[in-house]
């Protein structure tokens, strides 16, 4: 028999969580074949068994939490696995020629094909497995099956309408954790201004078609995270972070842009390694790739670690202002607000405009105030005169 022990997959990782079995107990994998998905850190990642065999034990529930080392599955190596089998090879004669039925108990010892989180749902309602009629693929149980079955010939009853409890886990789990652990060790404050965004507008407009013909969307956001690039050069104290156990401020030398991706399992922060030295149509398309793949879980640990500043943009599902939380060990994060007209006074006349709301949140312990708004003004200004970013880029 090969036990299976979870490995360390990220980068130091101590547990990790099943997220789905992809296979049953009784099932013949082959080496290299997916059999189940783990939570790891941020990452979800699909983990290949090293044997090829029969599996005879799945080790955990869906949902529950493996440290790095203990035992996830037990497979029966191939060459040993065969040896069981030659029965059902060559039965076809048999069954001609016998007269008296096979033992009638000779199919209920096969396994009941179905997942760990199924058969305990088949325990809580009291559901035979042997009676179920299996629809899944290979013959394997369904929780539908058992649903079906748990419902066949009984009369529903009224109850009580419980509240559903929905289990803190994966990506809410971390981002819960990292969320408290920003509040209780950073001061956070948090400034807000708005930024003519006309110029800015007229240049995603003017370049747009350029950017389509080259496979990318040019948003409103790689335009301000260039300009952020920039300026973070120029105050690199919000670039930085503070080693409390050293008593020292880490002044970072790369720019590495992190910014928040809602995806359907919570907030994840990619992050865009070396941002200063990329192009606007550069960024365009690393905001764009990492994006698309956080929502469909397939980014890496790694890209998810070692970002310097962090942008959150809810202006993108019509937020305006906000108070965002630094993302530890940061010393800042922008919030970017929803780009609306507004009225504003240009030389004595009352007109409307695109404006672009900002809400910087600093940590007070390493950033004073006028160092935090002599940033936001330098920001403002690139932003409402977007031709510095092409001559300092």
């Amino acid at each position: 028999m090969f036990e299976f022990k979870f490995p360390d997959v990220g980068e130091g990782i101590a547990e990790g969580e099943i997220v789905r079995w992809l296979v049953a107990v009784g099932d013949r994998v082959k080496a290299h074949q997916p059999i189940v998905e783990m939570e790891t850190d941020k990452a979800v990642v699909e983990l290949p068994a090293p044997v090829g065999g029969t599996v005879r034990e799945l080790r955990g529930a869906e949902g529950d939490t493996i440290q790095v080392g203990e035992v996830l599955a037990v497979i029966e190596e191939e060459a040993a696995a065969q040896p069981e089998r030659p029965a059902a090879l060559g039965v076809v004669g048999q069954l001609e020629v016998a007269e008296e039925p096979p033992p009638a108990e000779a199919e209920p010892e096969a396994p009941v094909a179905v997942l760990p989180a199924d058969r305990k749902l088949a325990e809580e309602l009291g559901v035979d497995l042997v009676g179920v009629k299996p629809s899944g693929p290979r013959g394997r149980i369904t929780a539908e099956d058992i649903r079906a079955a748990a419902g066949a010939g009984e009369a529903r009853t009224e109850a009580p309408r419980e509240p559903e409890r929905i289990p803190l886990k994966g990506v809410r789990k971390v981002m819960a954790r990292s969320m408290v652990a920003s509040h209780s060790s950073a001061v956070h404050v948090t400034i807000m201004e708005r930024a003519d965004a006309l110029a800015l507008r007229e240049l995603r407009q003017r370049e747009r078609k350029l950017v389509e013909s080259r496979g990318l969307k040019l948003t409103y956001l790689p335009l301000v995270v260039k300009a952020l690039t920039l300026v973070l050069e120029r105050y690199p104290l919000l670039n930085s972070s503070l080693d409390e156990q050293a008593g020292q401020v880490v002044l970072h030398r790369e720019i590495n842009i992190g910014f928040a991706v809602d995806t359907p399992d919570g907030l994840l922060v990619p992050v865009v390694r070396r941002a200063r030295h990329m192009s606007i149509l550069e960024l365009a398309g690393a905001l764009l790739d990492l994006s698309e793949r956080a929502r469909q879980r397939k980014i890496t640990p790694a890209e998810l670690k070692g970002g310097t500043f962090t942008v959150t943009n809810y202006g993108a599902i019509g937020g305006l202002w906000g108070t965002p939380i630094i993302n530890p060990p940061e010393a800042a994060i922008l919030g970017i607000g929803r780009i609306e007209e507004a009225p504003v006074v240009r030389e004595g006349q009352v007109v409307a405009r695109p404006v672009v709301p900002l809400s910087l949140t600093f940590d007070h312990r390493i950033i004073d105030g006028a160092t935090a708004q002599r940033f936001f003004n330098a920001l403002i200004e690139h932003i409402e005169n977007p031709d510095l970013i092409l001559l300092e880029n």
